[in-house]
């Protein structure tokens, strides 16, 4: 299976907001993210980092100016 667990960074901790992403579309600053089953998150962040053989993207929130 290609799905992936998407987390977010919150105060060093590793916090998990999707699980079965199939699909992350960057646009006008936030990431679109869908599920298997069709199921759409909006997340104002930035990919961090993305670790292929453990299925994990980690996702960071940009810092204020």
């Amino acid at each position: 299976m290609c799905e992936s667990k998407v987390y977010i960074l919150e105060n060093g901790q590793e916090k998990i907001l999707m699980d079965n992403v199939i699909h992350i579309e960057p646009q006008d600053g936030k990431l679109f993210m869908y599920d298997l089953l069709g199921e759409q998150m909006i997340v104002d962040a930035a990919i961090k980092e993305v670790k292929l053989l453990e299925h994990k993207i980690i996702l960071e929130r940009e810092k204020a100016k």
